[in-house]
């Protein structure tokens, strides 16, 4: 009981860390301003939110810096800081390694999905000034795409935030997992999306299902299958890799520490 008092008491100090950091704030400010500017050129007098918020997904490139780099800005550099600001003694001797890297990965996990899921968030409200929810007409080819025949839009946008927020956890567990091994706050940031590139190539055209298919899993949603299939297709391989990640940067951490 005790120990489980100290792993919520440290995750709870680190989830607040994170959330009520500047960079996170900074993450959502660029993300907003990347989706107004990536649907800037498809809004005329017929457009609705969800449109645009398709366009701001997915138009000029912003689903790299959205979903890919700004969720590791929040907290997911804090044990590269830690570490070289030599405080990482500090917090294994009162908490445990395994508790401190667990803490970690899933701080960092959470508010790269917040990030991603604020931006959203305040999208949808401030274009809901400017333009109607939706005007019948559906563009979205996806399998979420039967919530607006059913006429359930906010669902729909829930769904959606969810779905592409899981891919902001992902980025930000694999960019913690990388720093454990390269403490750098440059490779922590650039090289979980060389290694996404790189594995989009070699599954893009790989034998295996569509849901493992690093392109569908990062930035699309698994075609001709139910809502909730898809929504399962998202959220099971990203819950896996990142139990995988988990248990990876526990490792790592303890043999750092042994090193030291």
């Amino acid at each position: 009981m005790v120990k489980k008092k100290t792993f919520m008491a440290l995750l709870k100090t680190d989830i607040y860390r994170a959330l009520l950091s500047v960079n996170f704030i900074i993450s959502i400010m660029i993300s907003i301003f990347v989706m107004f500017t990536s649907c800037s050129r498809f809004i005329y007098s017929e457009s609705d939110i969800l449109k645009l918020l398709g366009y701001a997904l997915t138009g000029s490139g912003s689903v790299l810096p959205i979903l890919c780099i700004l969720p590791i800005l929040p907290y997911t550099m804090s044990f590269v800081s830690e570490l070289k600001d030599k405080a990482l003694t500090f917090w294994i001797i009162r908490t445990g390694t395994g508790k401190y890297a667990a803490s970690k990965f899933l701080s960092s996990t959470i508010a790269g999905f917040l990030s991603v899921a604020g931006s959203m968030t305040v999208f949808s409200p401030v274009m809901s000034i400017f333009f109607p929810l939706f005007n019948g007409q559906i563009s979205d080819g996806s399998p979420y795409a039967i919530l607006l025949k059913n006429n359930r839009q906010w669902t729909y946008i829930l769904i959606l935030t969810v779905h592409y927020s899981l891919s902001g956890a992902l980025f930000t567990g694999a960019a913690l997992t990388i720093s454990t091994f390269i403490p750098n706050k440059f490779s922590t940031l650039a090289a979980p999306i060389v290694i996404c590139f790189v594995l989009m190539r070699l599954t893009a055209y790989a034998q295996i299902p569509d849901f493992l298919k690093l392109n569908i899993l990062v930035e699309g949603i698994c075609p001709d299958v139910t809502p909730s299939a898809a929504f399962l297709y998202k959220l099971i391989p990203v819950a896996v890799i990142l139990g995988i990640l988990l248990y990876i940067t526990i490792k790592q951490i303890r043999k750092r520490i042994e090193r030291t």
